[in-house]
C-alpha cells in the first residue's frame, strides 16, 4: 500500500479581523464629526459695511448655518481699513444663532476683517485742477504740488466727481477747488484739491556762474523756457533788463533771474550831492540835496534838502540826479 502524506487543515481565528473592522466603524463618525466642525477663517475680506456670517468662513457653509448666510456678525470697517476681533467672541454670537450650538464652531485667537475699497490717485485729480487753471490764465498752464483734504480711499462702485467751479479760490498762483464725490449714486462728501500753478515763459537765465558785484554782460546770460508762476513779475523776460546789471550776490549757472538778484550800477552813494529836479506843467524847480542811500537808475533814495534840512523821497533820474516822488 502506497504511502501518502497529507497537510493537515489549519483554521484561521476571524476574530481578530473583525475586531479591527468594528473598531475602524466606531471612529468614522468621530472623524466625519471633526471634519464638519467649522472654523472662522483668519482674514476675512469684505465688499460692503457689514461681515455677514458667509463671509466668515471657506466653502459651503453646514445646513445650520446656511440659512443665517446673510445675518450681519459685524460692521465692517472704513473701506481700505482693517481691524482686528478677538476669535472666541466671533465663536461665541454665532453659536447663538438657531441651530449653531452643536456645531462647536472654532477660530483663530484674532480674525483680520478687512473692507476693500477703492483709492483716488493723483493721476485722477489733478486734471480738475488743470482745467481750472486754464480757464483761469492764457497759456500752457501747468499745476504742481497737488494736495488733497479729504477721504481719498472710497467703497467699490461707481464713482462719480464734480468740481465745483463757483466756489474755487485762486490766491496768487494757488488754486483751491471743491470736488463732490458719490458711489452708486450716495453722496461720500467733498474733497478740496490745491495745487500751484506754473506758466511755461522764456526768462533770462545765467548762462555760466557769476559772482558778487560783476555788471552782467549779454554772453553771461541766455533765455531758456522755464515754468514760472502766474503772478510773478520779479523775473526778467528781457535780456535788456539785465546787460549793464550788477549782481547783488552770487549767482550759479542756470538761475532764473529776477530784479532782486541784478541791479542798475549806482548813478548816486551815499554822501554825494545830488541836484534835485521837480518839473510840474512849464515850471521848473532845481534845488541840492545829499543822498542818503545809494541808488541806481530808477531807485528811490531818501535825499535831504541842503536848504530846508529835510528829507525827502527822491527817483534817481541820472548820474547825481534825482527828481522827489510825490
Amino acid at each position: 500500500m502506497p504511502f501518502s502524506h497529507t497537510r493537515p487543515m489549519i483554521r484561521r481565528n476571524p476574530m481578530p479581523w473583525c475586531l479591527l473592522l468594528m473598531g475602524l466603524l466606531l471612529l468614522l463618525p468621530a472623524a466625519s464629526g471633526a471634519q464638519s466642525a467649522p472654523a472662522v477663517r483668519p482674514r476675512v475680506e469684505v465688499t460692503g459695511s457689514a461681515v455677514r456670517v458667509s463671509d466668515l468662513f471657506a466653502g459651503p457653509l453646514p445646513a445650520a448655518l446656511k440659512r443665517h448666510g446673510d445675518t450681519t456678525v459685524f460692521n465692517a470697517p472704513m473701506p481700505g481699513k482693517e481691524r482686528f476681533v478677538p476669535g472666541a467672541f466671533l465663536a461665541r454670537k454665532l453659536s447663538l444663532l438657531a441651530g449653531a450650538k452643536a456645531l462647536e464652531i472654532t477660530a483663530p485667537n484674532r480674525v483680520c476683517l478687512v473692507r476693500k475699497g477703492q483709492r483716488l490717485s493723483d493721476k485722477r485729480l489733478l486734471p480738475f485742477l488743470e482745467a481750472m487753471a486754464r480757464t483761469t490764465w492764457k497759456g500752457s498752464v501747468a499745476v504742481s504740488e497737488l494736495r488733497v483734504t479729504g477721504r481719498r480711499t472710497l467703497p467699490l462702485g461707481s464713482l462719480a466727481l464734480t468740481p465745483d467751479t463757483k466756489r474755487a479760490r485762486v490766491r496768487k498762483n494757488r488754486i483751491e477747488l471743491p470736488v463732490a464725490v458719490s458711489v452708486n449714486g450716495t453722496s461720500m462728501g467733498r474733497l478740496t484739491l490745491s495745487g500751484e500753478a506754473h506758466i511755461m515763459k522764456n526768462v533770462v537765465v545765467a548762462s555760466v556762474s557769476i559772482p558778487k558785484g560783476e555788471t552782467l554782460s549779454a554772453d553771461q546770460i541766455t533765455l531758456a523756457s522755464r515754468p514760472v508762476s502766474p503772478s510773478g513779475t520779479d523775473i526778467l523776460t528781457d535780456p535788456a533788463l539785465a546787460v549793464g546789471r550788477e549782481a547783488t550776490r552770487p549767482i550759479a549757472s542756470g538761475t532764473e533771474l529776477t530784479s532782486r538778484l541784478v541791479k542798475a550800477p549806482p548813478l548816486v552813494k551815499r554822501g554825494d550831492g545830488v541836484r534835485i529836479r521837480y518839473t510840474q506843467g512849464g515850471l521848473l524847480i532845481t534845488a541840492t540835496g545829499i543822498a542818503r542811500e545809494t541808488g541806481g537808475l530808477g531807485d528811490f533814495i531818501k535825499v535831504k534838502n541842503s536848504r530846508s534840512g529835510k528829507g525827502i523821497t527822491c527817483r534817481v533820474i541820472g548820474q547825481c540826479r534825482v527828481e522827489p516822488f510825490l
